[in-house]
């Protein structure tokens, strides 16, 4: 019964409103000392941890996207929680972003991550879609993003690591500024066009600095120029990430009739298909290395969202010929039957994080993160697309 409950989107999308969505409401929040639990125990029992930046600013999304997916579960009470202790212990007036606090509120590490600053800018833009003031919202992503524009920009493009420089340089962080600079300008449109313009420096980024000329796939390292590492066999080629900045780019062109990032979007789709999926477990694994040979066979769960959200954008994309379209449907099915293995014969609301080579679940806490994946790839499959540039 559970297995069926899974291996098709919509099935997926009553499994996260009937089942995860209200287990992690009430075992997720931290309604005693504020802020969300990072892992969970098999029982489904908190896992004392320091609260991240990107935690609280990934579960603000989970809860306010849950809310437009139609979920009846408390989400404005968590997501003005989350707001609450994000905006108080978490983001200082000038728009610094700390990285972590202990459970007790105190600041732990002051350090910088331009993935922690992603993480915020997309939690405050999912907030203000329907459950907070937009206005308000609005001036402090701003402050966040002028502190990492004005102290973190790399002097050719993109954004550094830290101060001093830290290398190597990361695609990922970039990833993610791209989908929190999406949302901004999907949210703001002709009112303020900065917001699409970092979207689209990023996406020039992707196109002329990330996907290697030989195998058309995105490398996650650079050096401080933004070329690849020289060694291939060192490089990190990541199949879930090959599927997420298929999923960003193809969004980044709709309604533009870019028909050459079109193509880089369903290339990158392919191999992590083609060499990223493994055909007898049926799922995505970790990583390949930079001649897309196999680096890391276990396969967690985070992966498999990925794979759903491109192939699902790539199946309904202007750009989409009907061969594309009835491969990537079909591609979809079988992304969502992939991921339908970490969820069944397990307590309702919880999922396994991690599979082996051999197919079976990594004994291991059940991480809050992994829910915006899900999320998001529910969301993904839910909402109607609309033009974003």
């Amino acid at each position: 019964m559970r297995e069926e409950l899974i291996f098709s989107p919509n099935r997926l999308l009553t499994w996260l409103m009937e089942d995860a969505l209200p287990f992690w409401a009430v075992h997720g929040v931290d309604y005693e000392n504020g802020g969300y639990f990072e892992k969970l125990d098999a029982s489904g029992a908190p896992l004392e941890e320091m609260r991240r930046a990107r935690l609280i600013s990934r579960q603000i999304y989970c809860f306010a996207t849950a809310y437009e997916l139609g979920w009846q579960g408390p989400a404005d009470e968590i997501v003005h929680h989350g707001l609450y202790y994000l905006t108080s212990k978490l983001i200082e007036d000038d728009g610094t972003v700390n990285m972590a606090v202990s459970s007790d509120g105190l600041i732990v590490n002051r350090g910088y991550d331009p993935y922690d600053y992603a993480f915020v800018l997309f939690a405050l833009a999912a907030a203000s879609r329907k459950l907070a003031s937009r206005n308000e919202m609005l001036k402090i992503a701003l402050r966040v993003r002028e502190r990492l524009v004005t102290h973190w920009s790399h002097p050719e493009v993109g954004f550094e690591e830290g101060t001093p420089r830290k290398l190597p340089l990361k695609a990922n962080s970039h990833m993610h500024l791209f989908e929190s600079f999406l949302a901004w300008a999907e949210l703001v449109g002709d009112q303020d066009h900065s917001w699409q313009s970092y979207a689209d420096q990023i996406a020039q980024m992707a196109i002329q600095k990330f996907v290697s000329p030989k195998t058309g796939a995105i490398s996650e390292f650079f050096d401080g120029s933004w070329r690849a590492l020289s060694d291939v066999k060192s490089q990190v080629v990541e199949p879930g990430h090959q599927f997420e900045w298929s999923w960003l780019l193809a969004r980044w062109c709709r309604g533009g009739n870019d028909k050459v990032v079109f193509n880089v979007a369903l290339r990158l789709a392919q191999i992590g298909e083609d060499y990223g999926v493994d055909a007898v477990r049926g799922v995505a694994i970790n990583s390949l290395d930079g001649c897309l040979e196999l680096r890391d066979g276990q396969a967690r769960l985070w992966p498999q969202t990925e794979r759903i959200k491109a192939w699902h954008e790539l199946s309904r994309h202007e750009l989409s010929s009907p061969y594309v379209h009835e491969m990537a449907s079909s591609r979809l099915l079988r992304a969502t039957q992939g991921l339908g293995k970490y969820i069944v014969d397990i307590p309702p609301g919880l999922w396994n994080e991690a599979m082996d080579l051999d197919g079976e679940f990594i004994d291991q806490p059940v991480r809050a993160s992994s829910l915006y994946h899900i999320v998001c790839a529910a969301h993904t499959l839910d909402k109607v697309s609309m033009p974003v540039r």
